[in-house]
């Protein structure tokens, strides 16, 4: 009998260690599958919509995001001014594009209002805190426009 169970605990660590190797495969895997096959910024379809009332912050916007590899297919002002910058997923209800779009414009507002009928996947709504939440290099290239079309 004393065999017996020897024999069974001996079993037991192969079988441990067979199942260890597998999970740290299976995350390896997976890390190097997002490394090797990243998101292509440029299947991400955007529309950026200035409702801050700001003079061409949309078009600075849509360059900068342009500039990452984004597909911005149409920038404009909004029908109404918004007090917050946020980024609204048009297809995913779990935020998927908007959270890769948010990221690259440092916003933290996310949300998701679906409708597929449209052509575009996120739709990013710049408020009146944009100065606060956009990339430094977006409010730069917005303050030397400014200074550009002030006369001498």
């Amino acid at each position: 009998m004393a065999s017996k169970k020897r024999v069974r605990g001996k079993q037991k660590f192969p079988l441990l260690s067979v199942s260890l190797i597998l999970s740290v495969g299976v995350y390896i895997f997976s890390f190097s599958y997002k490394i090797t096959n990243p998101v292509q910024y440029k299947n991400i379809k955007i529309e950026v919509l200035n409702a801050c009332g700001i003079q061409n912050l949309a078009r600075i916007t849509t360059d900068y995001l342009r500039n990452q590899g984004f597909d911005v297919i149409n920038y404009d002002n909004a029908a109404e001014e918004q007090t917050r910058t946020s980024v609204i997923d048009r297809l995913s209800p779990e935020k998927k594009w908007a959270k890769i779009v948010a990221s690259a414009l440092e916003v933290k507002l996310t949300s998701a209002v679906i409708d597929s009928s449209l052509c575009v996947h996120v739709l990013v709504l710049l408020g009146k805190d944009y100065d606060k939440v956009l990339p430094k290099i977006i409010i730069l290239d917005r303050r030397l426009i400014e200074s550009r079309e002030q006369p001498d």
